[in-house]
């Protein structure tokens, strides 16, 4: 009488782990480099959306609106706020939240403050402004010319 019990070797679980951990070896990098483009996509979606918000918001309120970091400086990185007008009695129209850890975000050397005028152009600085982002291996550029257009990739030419 034969009694073999029914089941796996210890080599064909050590071979099936073995394959399993290749498989996974190999999908992590591709699945954060994914994690990282999609967020890199949603952050600098976020950034054009509150330009184009302030940009809007100068044409429909006939005033200048301004985006700068809420710490003042050049932290562009941090929070930003959007106001309805660039002196001490400007309002606090949209703040817009915080890059995640690790991004970069750089601007045209010197640039402060972004102010759209009542006709949704450039107000200052007084040249295109060139935003750059960084996050791991992701980079997006995004363009803000004088006329106020926002381009995501694009030049002003």
């Amino acid at each position: 009488m034969d009694h073999r019990t029914k089941g796996f070797t210890l080599i064909e679980l050590l071979i099936t782990l073995a394959v399993f951990l290749i498989l996974i070896s190999l999908a992590v990098p591709a699945f954060t480099r994914s994690v990282q483009s999609t967020k890199a996509d949603t952050e600098i979606g976020d950034l054009q959306h509150a330009l184009n918000y302030a940009r809007l918001e100068a044409i429909d309120r006939g005033i200048t609106t301004r985006v700068r970091p809420t710490a003042g400086g050049s932290v562009w990185t941090g929070d930003l706020t959007v106001y309805d007008g660039t002196g001490n009695s400007a309002n606090v129209l949209r703040v817009v939240p915080a890059m995640s850890s690790g991004a970069t975000l750089t601007l045209t050397s010197g640039v402060t403050a972004i102010d759209f005028n009542n006709l949704g152009g450039l107000s200052a600085p007084s040249t295109a402004v060139v935003i750059s982002y960084a996050l791991g291996a992701q980079s997006r550029t995004l363009n803000v010319c004088l006329n106020g257009r926002i381009l995501l990739g694009g030049s002003c030419g």
